[in-house]
């Protein structure tokens, strides 16, 4: 029988772009008529190539074209050969610049790229293109692509490749899944799912997806993960025939569904805001709103006439619709907002566009990545002292104005005149990549280096499993020489905490395991008589457990030397640990003592998958530790709006977001994060809690005054007593934090009668309370750490 199934994938529909099955390119003379089932670019002298492929970095012996979505570059390899455009028109653009690779991607512009490996014809196209020359992009009307999938409503038995994995969904594979399967799909987050109701894509991404009546989710892993997410938006049309072939079909209905999606979303949150007395951004909203309707209905008339032209505009009113929805939501007084980064800049300004880009999505924090490779960003007294190279290569001759050659120094002080922080994110123990030769560490002392049990020469090799190189964390002598590199950079820089990665040697199994290098054998046989080389899992069970238990306390003795270290040179120096999902995550509990944050790593991209991961990781440690989530959104390219909604389900129950990683960040998206969710300005309660406790009573104050009461969510008498009480509360934590329970206490009980009373409504007042619990835990984790 044939399913009646519809699906497609996420870009942002501001820039997203219809893309038929794509041939291989090659130049056309003018003579040939430009084909209307093909993606296309066609010069001034008429001559036109075909696109094979869009936002994707492996470039070889194609014609890649990227858009604005996919990031602030195109991340290739250098050697590629790439023509820069800037957008004039509709489908029309100006040729910028031609480039070697990794090119800047214009906002609304786009980049065309081939390998260093490419066919002549289309090698030819790009390098005759001149600066200035008008370039018109045509795309087709519709796209139409197809993929066999492996099962439909899979069991154990019908799809046993799937059979050990969840859902029943296996590497690689397709699947679809009808409510005859269940509620929910029961995939893990590792994939990519689209929902489909009654024809039209509905929902993109997440795992363990709800199954609709009306329709089905079709999930893939892998290679089939790739295809959907690639070829899917929402209103995308998707069917599945009777051989379980999955078809989805974009077209300009496709288009005009997402946009009048996009704002009924818009509008419902907007009365959602009105009717929950949220402090939002309200006139901006309806604005954007009521224009994108009006731009939508001309969009509509003209289907039939210009095609064309109601693409545009059908963006242009979707693009307004999210504006609308971004608008619509609260923007928090005092939450972290961080963004891990891995710098590239050799001069001031370069630092000063990325630090610019930050501040307009909203970002309070950049966490620095200080050490890589085995070097340092800034140049390094201790380093020199170990006979080491004194900073990384990439930056030893940058310069950086006033600061020099100092990276760090330079993000810094230029970070701070925008609000923004430093926290310094370590690549701790592992030092390099077996494509960059052997790190300078073991050119200077080979014998720090971590052994894997397989390695019987005893010398630096890296990882079997991985290809990185590791110092043997279990060393003494070692431990000093990372000691010293922290010390360094907290006392020289006026960093706010450090982020520690790669703290453990990799979790092997038995023969790729580590810890056996002559130095920590020699130890560990001083300590037991036993030489760790002659223990088994399976022949000494328990010697074996032994030995595991005393590799784990010299990582965590490491972590306890690093937190004395640090706290005793600044109490309010942050330590933070950023657990991946495994092994790892459970070891978290051996630092309850030593860290003040964790960032446990949800990979997932909806809410249940990345609160499922948050609370696990919550179980392991004592209340009163500082919660941020981290999120892969700009890593795995999502679109603007899927962005902002990973960041709202992930600051939900925590005090604030990681994202990962900057150097994957789009202007969309970053737009949109600076219209939505971090709009206004925020104190990070992580680094400053008693600043952020103030911030938020203030924040609650002025909602009392200027919203609450005036639109009748609060009486006035009563609304006059919650806001004694909370100035109440700053003059006691202002006077003495330790006795402000009683402040809180009083708070707290004048919001529940005032509910009780009917003079509160409800929803205001469990807000109201949330917020007092988030700010009262802040005046613990405080004093916490004076301690």
């Amino acid at each position: 029988m044939k399913k009646s199934l519809k699906v497609l994938s996420g870009t942002a529909l501001a820039s997203s772009l219809l893309v038929s099955s794509f041939g291989g390119g090659g130049k056309v003379s003018a003579e040939a008529n430009v084909p209307d089932d093909v993606m296309s670019v066609k010069d001034e002298s008429g001559d036109w190539l075909r696109v094979n492929d869009v936002n994707n970095r492996t470039n070889g012996n194609k014609l890649v074209l990227f858009n604005d979505t996919f990031s602030y570059y195109t991340e290739t390899a250098k050697g590629s050969t790439e023509v820069v455009l800037e957008k004039t028109g509709i489908n029309t653009y100006r040729v910028a610049r031609e480039t070697d690779g990794d090119s800047a991607i214009p906002e609304e512009g786009l980049v065309l790229s081939t390998g260093s490996s490419t066919t002549a014809e289309i090698k030819g196209f790009l390098e005759q293109l001149e600066k200035g020359e008008t370039v018109t992009l045509y795309e087709p009307a519709e796209k139409r692509t197809e993929m066999q999938s492996n099962s439909v409503d899979p069991t154990r038995e019908s799809n046993p490749a799937g059979a050990p994995f969840d859902g029943f969904r296996g590497p690689d594979q397709l699947i679809v899944y009808t409510s005859e399967f269940g509620s929910s799909t029961k995939t893990n987050p590792y994939g990519y799912e689209i929902t489909v109701e009654d024809g039209f894509v509905t929902k993109l991404g997440g795992g363990n997806s709800a199954i609709p009546e009306n329709g089905f989710v079709v999930s893939g892993h892998g290679v089939a993960s790739s295809w959907i997410s690639g070829n899917s938006i929402i209103g995308a049309k998707v069917t599945v025939d009777e051989n379980g072939v999955v078809e989805i079909v974009q077209d300009v209905e496709s288009f005009q569904f997402q946009s009048r999606q996009s704002i009924t979303k818009a509008e419902s949150s907007i009365e959602k805001a009105k009717a929950e007395y949220l402090d939002v951004a309200l006139k901006e909203a309806e604005a954007a709103i009521k224009k994108a309707k009006t731009i939508l209905a001309k969009a509509e008339k003209v289907n039939a006439a210009d095609p064309v032209l109601a693409l545009d505009l059908t963006r242009q009113a979707t693009q307004l619709a999210y504006d609308a929805y971004y608008y619509s939501l609260p923007s928090h007084a005092a939450e972290q907002r961080a963004i891990w980064y891995r710098p590239e800049e050799t001069t001031l300004a370069g630092v000063n566009q990325v630090l610019d880009r930050m501040e307009e999505a909203g970002f309070n924090s950049v966490y620095l990545e200080t050490t890589f490779w085995g070097y340092t960003i800034y140049p390094s007294e201790t380093m020199t002292e170990y006979g080491l190279p004194a900073q990384h290569p990439n930056f030893r001759n940058a310069d950086y104005g006033k600061y020099g050659s100092d990276l760090l120094q330079a993000y810094i002080k230029e970070g701070k005149k925008r609000g923004i922080s430093v926290q310094a994110w370590t690549d701790g123990f592992m030092i390099g990549h077996s494509s960059l030769g052997l790190p300078s560490q073991f050119q200077v002392h080979p014998e720090w280096a971590a052994i894997q049990r397989s390695n019987t020469t005893g010398e630096p090799k890296p990882d079997t499993s991985s290809n990185y190189y590791w110092l043997d964390i279990a060393q003494p002598e070692v431990q000093t020489f990372m000691l010293d590199i922290y010390k360094e950079m907290q006392s020289k820089y006026d960093i706010k905490g450090l982020n520690i990665d790669y703290m453990r040697y990799p979790h092997q199994s038995f023969e790729k395991s580590y810890g056996f290098s002559e130095k920590v054998r020699e130890l560990y046989k001083a300590k037991t008589g036993i030489d760790p080389m002659e223990l088994s899992p399976t022949a000494t069970p328990e010697e074996w457990e032994k030995w595991a238990g005393w590799i784990q306390q010299r990582e965590n003795d490491f972590v306890d030397g690093l937190h004395t270290q640090s706290k005793k040179l600044n109490s309010k120096f942050m330590l933070t640990a950023t657990p991946e999902p495994g092994p790892e995550a459970v070891l978290i509990s051996d630092w309850q003592e030593d860290i003040d944050g964790v960032i446990p790593q949800a990979y997932g991209h909806d809410f249940n998958s990345i609160q499922s991961t948050v609370q696990a990781s919550k179980k392991l440690m004592p209340e009163g530790t500082m919660y941020y989530t981290g999120i892969y959104s700009f890593y795995h390219h999502l679109s603007e709006m899927a962005s902002v909604e990973d960041v709202m389900s992930a600051k939900y129950g925590t005090a604030g977001v990681n994202m990962f990683a900057f150097g994957q960040a789009s202007a969309p998206s970053v737009d949109a994060l600076g219209k939505g969710p971090w709009r206004e300005k925020a104190v990070n309660p992580g680094e400053e809690p008693i600043e952020a406790v103030y911030a938020v009573l203030k924040d609650m104050q002025q909602e009392i005054n200027h919203l609450y009461i005036p639109k009748g969510a609060l009486a006035r008498k009563e609304g006059n007593d919650i806001r004694k009480a909370l100035q109440d509360i700053q003059k006691s934590v202002r006077k003495n934090p330790d006795n402000a329970a009683e402040a809180f206490q009083k708070a707290e009980t004048k919001i529940q009668d005032s509910i009780k009373s009917g003079k509160l409504a409800s929803t205001v007042g469990e807000r109201m309370k949330s917020q007092l619990a988030d700010t009262k835990q802040w005046v613990n984790y405080f004093l916490d750490r004076q301690n």
